[in-house]
């Protein structure tokens, strides 16, 4: 498998996997399903004037695509994407689409009691043509969000808080007609970034405990240490953060670049597992924060893989 990763350059490296829909949930709007092809006839009410279809497709990590036509723009507001990190219809999901707020392209979020919040937009949608064909890309690191249409990268974005659920569906707003074909998803493993100090006995917890516990349950594991390029900076190690899914950061000793790896996942939203030698005395600020506390013995080891094992799936079940 290729592994993604969004605005590396890489242009269309995809890994294999892509899964196409088999099962289509209209939950607003007037919907037709035909094999591939998912078709938008309009709302069902000026109440919500609006349609989202969901699927069985999952996404977490990696990326959706699919193919968009527009029947005319008499509507200055329409709108076409993929529904991201859906969860409930109450709940927060991301939108990135072709149209929206008069723009070609945007990405938004819709947040329960407000409504759907633009993220960026970018362009005229005079300049989308109708009955054209566009391909909507998006791939998803983390909090990592690239949309490309046609190939060409329009937005890279940052979230400001993690997805809460992984279903993938399609999303169209405004009384015209779309044509929605071939979505197709893959996913790639999530990763979990660990924050700790590179000396024993931390290197010997990562070896032993951290890692092995991480992909046993299909996370990539990365320490800064390991990653194969020269001269890591603190903006790698933001990027590294912000395209994970997990951050573990080991805190029993006082470590600065510690405290700010795992300060910039909290800012993020980010989830992070934290892990200390039991009776250490552990900084005012962290008193608040749930941690894993271990003791660095033999007879300790099998307690701390529970308890590690036991709040990444936690994770990994609420994204």
């Amino acid at each position: 498998m290729t592994e993604i990763r969004p605005g590396n350059g890489n242009g269309h490296a995809v890994p294999l996997g892509l899964l196409t829909p088999s099962h289509w949930a209209a939950l607003t709007g007037r919907w037709s399903f035909d094999s591939s092809v998912a078709v938008y006839d309009g709302p069902l009410d000026q109440q919500r004037p609006y349609g989202i279809a969901l699927s069985e497709l999952r996404l977490r990590d990696g990326l959706a695509r699919v193919t968009i036509s527009f029947e005319n723009f008499a509507d200055s507001q329409a709108a076409a994407g993929v529904v991201l990190g859906f969860h409930s219809e109450s709940g927060r999901y991301l939108n990135p689409q072709l149209g929206g707020w008069g723009s070609a392209y945007s990405i938004s979020q819709f947040v329960p009691g407000e409504g759907w919040r633009r993220i960026r937009s970018a362009g005229s949608i005079t300049n989308l043509k109708p009955g054209r064909a566009y391909e909507l890309e998006v791939r998803l690191a983390g909090q990592r969000t690239v949309i490309l249409v046609d190939g060409i990268q329009i937005f890279e974005e940052i979230l400001a808080d993690p997805l809460l659920g992984n279903q993938v569906g399609l999303y169209a707003w405004g009384s015209q007609k779309v044509t929605f074909e071939n979505l197709q998803v893959s996913n790639v493993p999530p990763r979990a970034f660990v924050a700790m100090p590179f000396e024993e006995p931390f290197n010997t917890m990562y070896r032993e405990v951290i890692r092995p516990e991480a992909e046993e349950l299909g996370l990539h594991v990365v320490r800064v240490d390991e990653l194969a390029r020269p001269g890591i900076i603190f903006e790698d190690i933001k990027r590294e953060i912000s395209d994970s899914k997990v951050v573990i950061a080991e805190i029993t000793a006082p470590n600065q670049n510690v405290f700010y790896e795992l300060g910039y996942a909290h800012a993020l939203n980010k989830p992070t597992i934290l892990l200390a030698q039991r009776g250490r005395e552990l900084p005012f600020d962290i008193h608040s924060y749930r941690v894993i506390f271990y003791d660095d013995t033999i007879g300790g080891k099998p307690e701390v893989e529970r308890n590690l094992a036991k709040h990444l799936k936690s994770v990994l079940q609420d994204s």
